[in-house]
């Protein structure tokens, strides 16, 4: 899916921005905002809102430094929009005029949005052999290129939730079923749903119960919401368990109502606004969602359930996703996907400066930025210690392969490198047993830990500390699991071997013969280019596994079916 739209979309001038164009360098399908609190993070969502409309006024309270704020967009010149202002060639049209326009096809161009006086205001052109020419002389074309780009977002339905929310009991509004920002509305639309035949009740009693299950399991499992009107008319949202009962949404926490809240936004409203235009067109797709900080009083484990379904949604329906977060859970998770950017949003004490995250440095700088630390790992609901990187990668993808994608990294367990010779300072005892080692336990009392057994035959014994680690972490219930070949690249079928190097006819590695000097016999030149990337040869032999040639690899099989069911258990699935 990648980039929703090739659009860069900034602002200046405007609340805490300053005279410097601040924002978005491309919109993605979900857009996380990260920073501390009054960064201007919210004021980015006000641009995204703002984009939605067909004109925005400012009022001059809210002027940076005196200055009329300005939206500035940039995107690529398209065939259509050359059309539309050079003419296309045809009987009787100017050919050279359209010859002229043509050179500005897939050029990058940059200008105002709702400049005053109604119009868009050209600014610049990405250079080009002869793209000077028609704009040189005259303006009037330049502006008109400018006008003709128009605008993706406007038109979307843009819906946001505030960081403050909450849900109470209200009363009946039969003709009003708007929800507002901070939850109010929540439980006359839930009510109204329910209760008024012109509705589709099976919106809330199957659809929105469905995916709240989904993500609330086994924390609860709800066989039935409803409404119910309390003695001082208002009424009440009540959610049925078979051993509690009926339950009504004000005794529970506010991180679950958070839950309701985003369901009603993605099942209920979009049904109201789809009565309100009047298309059968309408879809969620036509919607661009904003939500503050859902982990505001959410569990981990619940906010990443939630972050896994929304994830899904934008995925299956199309619609632009826009969260702020101080959450550490939500960086985590997105930072792999590449439907996914993140946006780190700083305040120097004059103005806002916005940075599209895109190294592992930045990454980490996010992480200081919001006092996250290391010992944050305690909330992963399991780890799975591994060697180095290409390990990670290689573990990532066959429990991919064979969970066919239901678990993944960030969401149902993490990678922590413990390093090769650093094994010997770990152990797996129980934490308060360990005195001088790192305790594995210590950090997350779920863990498995991928060894590789560096044998050369059937015959070599295990080290040591290797034997010491297998019999601490077994004994608390844990998995070590010891590679059966040399190391975890003899589990790397031929198949993708072949495909690497675009080879036919290889054979399968042994099973303790050393990896690279195997590639070196193959192609000449591999083994010393790849012993010291091995996240390079992982990343690319990746592509090409499979269930069908990998299953059949010594232990590669028995080892992935356990590891997965281990994972299943850690998340209750």
């Amino acid at each position: 899916m990648g980039i929703l739209f090739d659009l860069s979309a900034k602002i200046k001038n405007y609340k805490c921005f300053g005279e410097d164009e601040q924002g978005f360098d491309k919109i993605f399908p979900i857009n996380i905002i990260i920073g501390r609190n009054n960064t201007g993070k919210s004021t980015l969502l006000e641009l995204i809102e703002r984009l939605t409309m067909e004109e925005a006024n400012f009022p001059e309270e809210q002027w940076h430094g005196r200055q009329r704020p300005q939206v500035i967009l940039e995107a690529p010149v398209t065939k259509g929009i050359v059309e539309s202002c050079f003419g296309r060639v045809r009987a009787g049209a100017p050919v050279q005029h359209w010859h002229n326009g043509t050179v500005f096809i897939g050029k990058i161009i940059k200008w105002y949005l709702f400049n005053k006086g109604g119009t868009d205001k050209f600014i610049a052109i990405e250079n080009s052999p002869g793209a000077g020419i028609p704009l040189a002389n005259s303006l009037t074309v330049a502006n008109n290129l400018a006008n003709s780009m128009g605008n993706p977002l406007e038109g979307k339905i843009f819906q946001r939730i505030f960081a403050e929310r909450n849900i109470l009991p209200e009363e009946a509004k039969k003709d009003d079923l708007s929800v507002h920002s901070d939850g109010v509305g929540v439980t006359n639309i839930i009510q109204n749903f329910i209760n008024k035949a012109n509705l589709l009740r099976e919106l809330v009693e199957k659809n929105l119960l469905t995916d709240l299950n989904a993500i609330v399991t086994p924390d609860a499992q709800f066989t039935d919401i409803v409404c119910q009107q309390l003695e001082n008319d208002k009424w009440e949202i009540y959610l049925k368990e078979d051993k509690k009962g009926l339950v009504p949404l004000s005794h529970t926490g506010s991180g679950f109502k958070t839950i309701i809240l985003v369901l009603v936004y993605i099942h209920l409203i979009p049904a109201v606004l789809k009565r309100k235009v009047k298309t059968k067109d309408f879809k969620l797709k036509d919607c661009i969602f904003a939500f503050e900080e859902l982990e505001n009083n959410l569990h981990p484990a619940l906010l990443r359930k939630l972050l896994t379904y929304l994830t899904m949604k934008v995925d299956s329906e199309k619609f632009i996703l826009f969260l702020t977060t101080h959450s550490n859970v939500a960086i985590d998770y997105f930072s792999k996907n590449p439907n996914a950017q993140i946006i780190h949003v700083t305040h120097d004490g004059q103005k806002t400066l916005c940075k599209t995250v895109e190294t592992y440095i930045e990454n980490k700088g996010i992480l200081d930025d919001l006092d996250i630390r290391a010992s944050d790992l305690l909330q992963s609901n399991g780890i799975i210690w591994v060697e180095g990187p290409s390990d990670r990668v290689y573990i990532n993808k066959w429990i991919s392969i064979w969970s066919e994608g239901t678990l993944q990294e960030g969401t149902h367990y993490q990678c922590v490198f413990y390093g090769g010779r650093l094994l010997a300072h770990l152990s797996a005892e129980e934490p308060d047993q360990v005195s001088d080692l790192v305790s594995i336990f210590r950090v997350n009392r779920n863990a498995v830990v991928l060894i590789d057994s560096d044998k050369k035959d059937d015959q070599a014994s295990l080290n040591e500390t290797k034997r010491r680690i297998i019999k601490e972490v077994e004994e608390n219930e844990g998995i070590a699991w010891v590679t059966k070949g040399n190391e975890i690249e003899n589990y790397i079928p031929a198949e993708a071997v072949g495909k690497l190097l675009n080879k036919t006819g290889i054979e399968q590695v042994e099973q303790f013969e050393d990896f690279f000097k195997y590639l070196d016999a193959i192609d000449v030149g591999e083994k010393s280019s790849y012993r010291k990337k091995k996240p390079v040869l992982a990343e690319k032999v990746c592509e090409h596994l499979t269930k069908e040639n990998t299953k059949s690899i010594i232990d590669l099989d028995e080892k992935m079916t356990e590891v997965c069911s281990q994972i299943r258990k850690w998340n209750n699935m």
